[in-house]
């Protein structure tokens, strides 16, 4: 049933009533439905019922038993909340059909983790022992240069000693070891410059700055 048949039902159920009583009952509904318009015009049918509840209704309010003026507002108020709660809830499931992810995307989705999970597992392995080996490269310099200035220090002592004592029986034996010692002296003193260089100034500058680059990437997220 459509507005127009809805009409023409009432209009014939409302024969026995005056022709103005019926006018304006047949114009109160009409305006009714131009306010909800063509898109609730079921929904509006739906919740008044069928023309002959209308028509009772209509007659019973003429008729003065109870249902008054404001019978006709009921009816519409009562019509109203039923083709705006059928209009919610197809909004309503427009929306969740429009959310909703298709089932393709998803198969496809599980597929491309599946087979990308190795891939970014082994390339997560592969820069976390990249990182560790940097790290163990550097502080082993560290220890090696420490260990390299200790060793030339100790060839400096004992090259002076040396060279004291040869210097009353071979004197350019003595220099010689001299020499080489002061030399042993200046690598060792070139070596520990590094070992304090890399342990005391680049290894806390390096940790200060990741530690401000990941605070400023935590900050962002």
């Amino acid at each position: 049933m459509n507005r127009v048949d809805f009409m023409k039902q009432l209009e014939s159920l409302l024969q026995n009533i005056s022709p103005s009583e019926r006018e304006e009952a047949l114009q109160y509904y009409n305006e009714y439905f131009n306010d909800a318009g063509p898109e609730n015009e079921q929904a509006v049918i739906e919740a008044l019922g069928n023309p002959a509840k209308v028509a009772e209704n209509i007659k019973r309010d003429i008729n003065g038993s109870g249902y008054g003026d404001s019978g006709y507002q009921r009816a519409q108020n009562r019509a109203v909340v039923q083709y705006q709660q059928a209009g919610e809830q197809q909004t309503k499931c427009e929306s969740s059909k429009n959310d909703s992810m298709p089932a393709w995307a998803i198969v496809l989705i599980v597929i491309g983790c599946i087979f990308i999970s190795p891939v970014a597992f082994g390339l997560a392995c592969g820069a976390l022992g990249t990182l560790a080996g940097i790290i163990v490269t550097w502080f082993a310099l560290i220890f090696g240069f420490g260990v390299t200035a200790i060793m030339l220090f100790v060839l400096l002592v004992v090259m002076l000693v040396t060279g004291v004592m040869c210097m009353w029986t071979d004197p350019l034996v003595g220099v010689a070891l001299l020499g080489a010692g002061f030399v042993c002296g200046g690598l060792g003193i070139l070596f520990l410059m590094l070992t304090v260089a890399m342990a005391g100034i680049v290894t806390p500058a390096a940790v200060r700055g990741l530690n401000k680059l990941f605070q400023g990437l935590c900050k962002r997220k």
